[in-house]
């Protein structure tokens, strides 16, 4: 189970859930993972300089951009990923379970 799956697991267990089937709960955390992993690439490309977004674009549009590179690419652009990630769980985990709007 990776990090982002033990966080989901978590959340929904914070939430406490009455009655949610184990398919119930298979699609609750399909979807909260991939509104989980959008939140985070969403914070990173607004943290991007405006040259690197530039350079992401550049890479986008050559077609040539597939999710190694993609990954490689957040790498080296400066960012600072743990805090950027750790900050956008924390803000999703408080919206979530209804601790701010």
């Amino acid at each position: 189970m990776d990090d982002i799956d033990s966080f989901v697991d978590s959340l929904i267990k914070e939430k406490n859930l009455q009655g949610l089937t184990p398919e119930g709960y298979e699609q609750v955390a399909s979807e909260l993972k991939a509104a989980v992993i959008e939140q985070i690439n969403r914070a990173l490309l607004n943290q991007l300089p405006d040259e690197k977004l530039d350079e992401l674009n550049d890479l986008l549009d050559s077609g040539e951009m597939d999710e190694a590179k993609m990954q490689d690419f957040l790498m080296n652009s400066g960012l600072d990923i743990p805090k950027i990630t750790t900050e956008t769980l924390l803000y999703f985990k408080a919206f979530y379970l209804g601790e701010q709007e």
